[in-house]
């Protein structure tokens, strides 16, 4: 009787639960919840507002002096009034009872203390904000200037049942750093045409007035056709791009990265040539005037499809290699040393943009030393090393101003660490131990907003570089989706705007009612979950050699004598129970009790995440896209925690049917059958979720595909750097650990196991055969 009642509760206890106002007077019910200047990101620098909040609707005018209709200002006033308030605002030319009136008067804005020694660049991008009973005036410098004004009254308006409230008083601002850049990484995706102008003005709306964008084989090179993948940005397309960042005041900086990191043009059989290794399509050969033709060519065609244009990013980070080829050795060896060879082919490279009017941003890192950056031209702008004592005083004493630079994301698959959870809560050694207090105290001051302001604070507090912005780095060749990365780029970039607004806490929930709207319900708590899911989704696997993929030919500090193997992540595998009488040889939940325990708490934050983030998609008045990625993300944190749970399950009917082989052979090979069944859900549940994310992302990106607009994907991994996204043509790498996890094996040898068990007991045979690596099913 026990054991039936056991196996009663096994089988009948699911894992998961399904988851007309005045304008001095507002009604109290309908005034807004919050203090709306604690909307406002970047923080300006001198804000004044009164407790008074009055009513905008159609009834006003939009008086813009000597404006043209087509100014940037203007227009994303006009459509940004009815695309967030649905208000249609018009222009007049004359005076208005109720008006925003829009001027621009060089002079009239005096602008405070700065950081970047370029004042007047910083004072077109000043402005005044006035905000009076029936009348909004924005005045700035410059037209840039207005435009940041539009951007903040914007970010101020508040809808309230149906209508939108100001509030009264006036805001005086101006930026500290004249650039304030993001890194946008297309490396293994590309976001369709509509999609990129979306995130271009997604950051102009937090003043990001840089946006640097790498293609890598997305682009049309029309001297480099093999390496053009599939979906590529034509070049009338990359000059649309360009054109709609610059009416929003944003640089489209492109990006191309030499002589490292360009297995992408490496590993293509008609470059092989260019390699500075012949077994690595790392690196190129610095030596080799035909590497330095393909490399200016390419770079030539992203200008000319960047018209207008002012920088270009010449990516010259972990150049690890550079003089230890033995072709390079002798021009190393002439020059004084790697860096100093490394500075000769930047010099040469950067020379001949700079002469197309370009400024150069580099990264001047390792083998770069100190005492090479003399080698290099002062027309460059450094991306890193700012607050470094030895570079960021050579680079400064040089003339090479400096970007500080950091990162909302590094090495993390899934959804960047703003959160963490207190290290001292775990034991050493026991890195999978979650407890409820843990989670409930991930800490965002350990996470990724603090590392990226600390770092622009910091490096700016150092004083040893020439600042004149920063780069807020993302790195989506992990396999993420862009739009996890908006909190650390809004909020880095606003320490670049007011150095003097570097609370965490309050950055972050400016942040999440800026971005989302009034309506949003924890947004805070959604990010703190997802840090704290996406980690465990991470950790709960191990690491161990991968026999099937590409060596790693080497890393920073050199190359291997033998190139060494790669690692995947896999778990510990589940034992197959003897034909004979079913025994087991290990018990594999006591084996994972605490990765089990992990996975059993964090699925019941799962259900109030999913939730979570339900309610804000069915309540938030914008963003919705970038809520169903969040959501996207959601699922697959859950899936690999039902996986596992799935898995003790299994274990538990393997249990089961060993104990009752002696007894009751018949019950006991059901046991085994419904195990077997359960391997077939962990598989058609994780179809179902990776469709699911496939279809919402594919909303913003075009097909990861072998072939397409014939054209077609080489299928080689970087033999350096380790690019999920690489594993895989298609959007199967979110699934790559677990297509790789020999489940399907597993089940054949229980099926065989069964069969042959059953056959001495009379029973008849299972034939069923579980194809484990489809995705189709």
């Amino acid at each position: 009787m026990k054991e039936c009642y056991l196996i009663l509760v096994l089988l009948c206890n699911p894992l998961i639960a399904p988851p007309g106002h005045s304008q001095d007077k507002m009604d109290k019910k309908a005034s807004v919840s919050r203090n709306p200047g604690q909307c406002l990101l970047p923080v300006p620098q001198k804000i004044s507002l009164l407790e008074k909040q009055y009513l905008l609707d159609d009834s006003w005018a939009i008086e813009p002096g000597p404006l043209s209709k087509d100014d940037p200002a203007m227009l994303s006033l006009v459509s940004e009034l009815k695309a967030r308030f649905g208000l249609r605002i018009m222009s007049s030319g004359n005076s208005h009872n109720k008006s925003i009136r829009l001027s621009v008067q060089p002079g009239s804005v005096i602008i405070g203390k700065t950081i970047d020694t370029n004042r007047s660049a910083l004072k077109k991008q000043a402005y005044r904000l006035k905000l009076e009973p029936g009348r909004i005036s924005i005045n700035a410098n410059g037209a840039q200037g207005l435009f940041y004004g539009v951007q903040t009254l914007l970010q101020l308006l508040q809808p309230v049942n149906g209508n939108t409230y100001y509030t009264g008083g006036e805001i005086v601002d101006w930026p500290v750093m004249g650039l304030r850049m993001i890194y946008w990484d297309d490396a293994h995706h590309l976001e369709r045409l509509d999609a990129m102008k979306r995130a271009i003005r997604q950051a102009s709306y937090y003043k990001i007035n840089a946006f640097s964008l790498k293609l890598e084989g997305h682009f049309q090179f029309a001297g480099a056709k093999p390496i053009v993948e599939p979906y590529a940005y034509t070049p009338a397309e990359f000059q649309e791009l360009t054109d709609y960042a610059k009416a929003r005041y944003i640089e489209l900086v492109p990006y191309l990265d030499a002589p490292a990191h360009i297995s992408f043009i490496l590993k293509h059989p008609e470059y092989a040539g260019l390699r500075s290794f012949p077994n690595s399509n790392y690196e190129l050969d610095v030596t080799n005037p035909k590497a330095d033709e393909l490399i200016s060519g390419m770079l030539d065609e992203l200008i000319a499809a960047n018209k207008g244009g002012k920088y270009i990013f010449l990516s010259t980070d972990e150049a690890y290699y550079i003089g230890k080829a033995e072709s390079e050795k002798k021009r190393a060896l002439e020059l004084g040393g790697n860096g100093r060879l490394l500075a000769e082919y930047i010099t040469r490279i950067s020379n001949k943009l700079h002469k197309k009017g370009r400024k150069v941003i580099i990264w001047g890192e390792y083998p770069l030393l100190p005492e090479d950056i003399t080698s290099l031209p002062s027309h460059l702008v450094n991306g890193i090393n700012g607050n470094s004592e030895e570079y960021g005083s050579k680079f400064k004493e040089h003339g090479i101003r400096h970007l500080a630079f950091t990162s909302t994301q590094g090495e993390e698959p899934l959804f960047p660490n703003y959160y963490k959870l207190p290290v001292k809560k775990s034991p050493p050694g026991n890195s999978l131990l979650i407890t409820r207090e843990a989670i409930q105290q991930a800490d965002m001051s350990a996470g990724r907003v603090s590392e990226v302001v600390s770092t622009i604070t910091g490096s700016i507090k150092a004083g040893r570089s020439d600042f004149m912005g920063v780069v807020v780095c993302g790195w989506a060749d992990a396999g993420l989706n862009p739009e996890t990365f908006w909190l650390g780029y809004a909020t880095g970039n606003a320490a670049a705007w007011n150095l003097d607004s570097v609370n965490i806490e309050d950055l972050a929930n400016r942040f999440y009612f800026s971005f989302y709207g009034n309506k949003q319900v924890d947004m805070n708590k959604v990010y703190q979950s997802l840090s704290v899911q996406a980690g465990f989704w991470t950790n709960s696997w191990e690491w161990q050699p991968a026999n099937n993929r590409t060596p790693i030919f080497g890393y920073s500090a050199g190359i291997y004598d033998v190139p060494r193997q790669a690692k995947d992540q896999t778990l510990p595998f589940v034992p197959v129970p003897s034909s004979l009488n079913l025994s087991l040889s290990e018990d594999w939940n006591i084996k994972n009790k605490e990765r089990l325990d992990a996975a059993e708490k964090l699925l019941e934050d799962n259900n109030e995440l999913l939730m979570l983030l339900q309610k804000n998609l069915a309540s938030v008045d914008y963003q919705q896209y970038n809520l169903q990625v969040l959501l996207s993300v959601a699922r697959l944190c859950r899936h690999n925690l039902t996986m596992l749970l799935d898995l003790k399950r299994i274990n538990e009917f393997l249990d089961l049917s060993s104990r009752a082989a002696g007894t009751n052979p018949a019950l006991a090979v059901s046991l085994l059958d419904e195990a077997l069944d359960q391997v077939k859900r962990i598989r058609d549940d994780r179809n179902e979720v990776l469709r699911t994310v496939i279809s919402i992302w594919y909303q913003d990106w075009y097909p990861r595909v072998p072939e397409a607009n014939d054209r077609k994907y080489v299928d080689k991994v970087d033999d350096v750097k380790d690019h999920p996204p690489v594993r895989t043509v298609d959007m199967s790498y979110l699934a790559y650990r677990e297509l790789k996890y020999p489940l399907g094996k597993w089940a054949a040898e229980v099926g065989r196991a069964r069969n042959e068990f059953a056959q001495r007991n009379n029973l008849p045979a299972k034939t069923a055969i579980l194809d484990w690596q489809s995705i189709n099913n």
